[in-house]
């Protein structure tokens, strides 16, 4: 049996999880357990943005009474594609990537989830929609 354990922290503003050593936040399901520990106690809390680096996941929840602002609810987000699009990135010319990180925000309207790979030959980036789909690819300069 395989011991695993993460670190939960919640404010009313923001909430962290960080995962041992030699884990992943992209290890099959990590993501979906990080952000149901964040919400259990409202399950239609909304995000202002999202962060996740390979062993750490904040989410920026949206204050009290701003419901027009760009929200979306993180529970929503497809955190089973994230692996792929972290390794599709890194096909984009950075080499072995060295860090990686996924933002997704609604800043500009829609939904978009960003992904950053950096590598010893630079930084390569591709954009997605709500639902993981590629929209753009930004290759290593």
């Amino acid at each position: 049996m395989t011991r695993t354990s993460s670190t939960a922290v919640t404010s009313s503003a923001t909430g962290t999880v960080t995962v041992d050593a030699g884990r992943s936040m992209l290890d099959k399901g990590e993501l979906r357990r990080a952000i149901d520990s964040l919400t259990k106690d409202d399950m239609k809390r909304t995000a202002l943005t999202v962060v996740v680096q390979e062993r750490l996941l904040s989410v920026v929840f949206t204050p009290s009474g701003a419901e027009a602002a760009p929200n979306f609810a993180p529970r929503s987000l497809p955190y089973e594609r994230f692996p792929a699009l972290v390794e599709e990135a890194s096909g984009l010319g950075a080499g072995s990537p060295q860090s990686w990180q996924l933002t997704a925000d609604r800043l500009t309207g829609a939904l978009t989830i960003r992904v950053g790979v950096t590598g010893p030959d630079g930084t390569a980036s591709l954009e997605t929609d709500a639902q993981g789909r590629v929209i753009r690819r930004i290759p290593a300069s």
